[in-house]
């Protein structure tokens, strides 16, 4: 199924009473739910993806995608050629005795750095894409998308009270199966 971005946002209207276009503009409820969106694939990197490129002979770096999150923990694999490279520290990459790589400030480092041209597979966690018709999160955090919403609304009208509320409710629907840690952990999937 698919969760509809009018859907969530007519809720949020009728929810912070805020079904008037000039009391809350359009433009800046898009604003509060991209927001959201960002927020929650960050925190859960439940959104997969991947990106191919050469990595050239004597070049031992790959600058990851632009809509990678940027957390080592979002890379869940990187293959050269069809090598599967284990995830090293960045001082291990410096030191240049461990084969693998290191993310570090936008950047992957490849150890040992190649003496030929060398393909690359990159398999990871990526931020929501600017929101359209519908959201690219399954179903089962519209309910939390919907509070989050809610609380930046609140938030925007200083009712901090309701704000607070709101709150709440969002960090149960995020954390319904657990921790915020163990849902993403689960949803790390191992490429097969």
């Amino acid at each position: 199924m698919t969760v509809a971005v009018s859907d969530i946002e007519d809720r949020i209207r009728q929810r912070t009473r805020r079904d008037n276009t000039a009391d809350l503009t359009t433009a800046r409820l898009t604003e509060i739910l991209q927001e959201v969106v960002q927020e929650i694939s960050r925190l859960l990197l439940c959104l997969e993806s991947s990106a191919t490129g050469t990595l050239s002979s004597s070049a031992n770096t790959i600058t990851a995608p632009s809509d990678m999150v940027a957390n080592e923990s979002a890379i869940d694999e990187l293959y050269l050629d069809t090598d599967l490279l284990d995830p090293i520290t960045f001082e291990e990459w410096r030191v240049g005795n461990v084969r693998g790589y290191a993310y570090r400030d936008g950047t992957i480092y490849v150890s040992p750095t190649p003496d030929n041209d060398k393909s690359y597979t990159l398999y990871y966690r990526k931020y929501h894409g600017t929101l359209s018709t519908n959201l690219e999160f399954d179903d089962d955090l519209k309910t939390a998308v919907f509070w989050l919403g809610c609380k930046k609304v609140y938030e925007d009208y200083e009712l901090d009270d309701m704000a607070n509320v709101a709150g709440v409710k969002y960090e149960q629907q995020i954390n319904i199966n657990g921790p915020v840690e163990a849902v993403a952990t689960a949803m790390r999937t191992t490429r097969e």
